[in-house]
């Protein structure tokens, strides 16, 4: 998992400051409608990071903690 998450942050880093503008290599450009490069997996890559770790933090405090999930859902909007 971390593994993936480094991937995608060096990913997102890459495509986001490809260096000179005039010239950009092919795959660190969005495609415009047909086709698909790897710039266009860096967000659905972070968000299945995101999903997957929020899967295991709620698992690991319903572990931990004994609580219900009303409270954990609870406590995360408390501390917003």
């Amino acid at each position: 998992m971390d593994a993936f998450r480094g991937l995608a942050i060096a990913m997102m880093v890459l495509v986001n400051n490809p260096g000179s503008y005039s010239y950009v290599y092919h795959p660190l450009r969005q495609s415009d409608w047909q086709g698909c490069t790897p710039a266009d997996f860096v967000f659905p890559f972070f968000l299945i990071i995101v999903g997957i770790s929020i899967a295991f933090s709620l698992a690991a405090r319903l572990q931990k903690k004994h609580r219900g999930t009303f409270s954990i859902m609870k406590s995360i909007f408390i501390k917003i």
